[in-house]
């Protein structure tokens, strides 16, 4: 089952690698990668939570900080967003 989210999780972080890379560096990519299957997992925005299933290696609390500095600190284009949720519509 491990593997399956793994996976799906590479997965994910491809495309969004294919969209955003011209836009966004790769550890942001992953970030928000590791981020979306997170909120699917656990049906919470609290990051707390959300940090916690991380599968970086990293401690939880290292990843706590790591989604703060990327709420804080990063402008997600809104526009960008957007494209790729089109894109990816049936």
């Amino acid at each position: 089952m491990e593997t399956k989210v793994q996976e799906k999780s590479t997965q994910l972080i491809a495309v969004l690698l294919n969209h955003f890379g011209k836009n966004m560096n790769l550890a942001r990519i992953k970030l928000f990668g590791m981020f979306i299957c997170a909120l699917c997992k656990v049906q919470t925005v609290g990051f707390g939570k959300l940090a916690t299933t991380f599968k970086s290696g990293a401690m939880s609390e290292s990843s706590l900080r790591r989604i703060q500095r990327f709420m804080a600190d990063y402008k997600l284009n809104t526009d960008l967003i957007a494209q790729l949720i089109v894109r990816l519509l049936p």
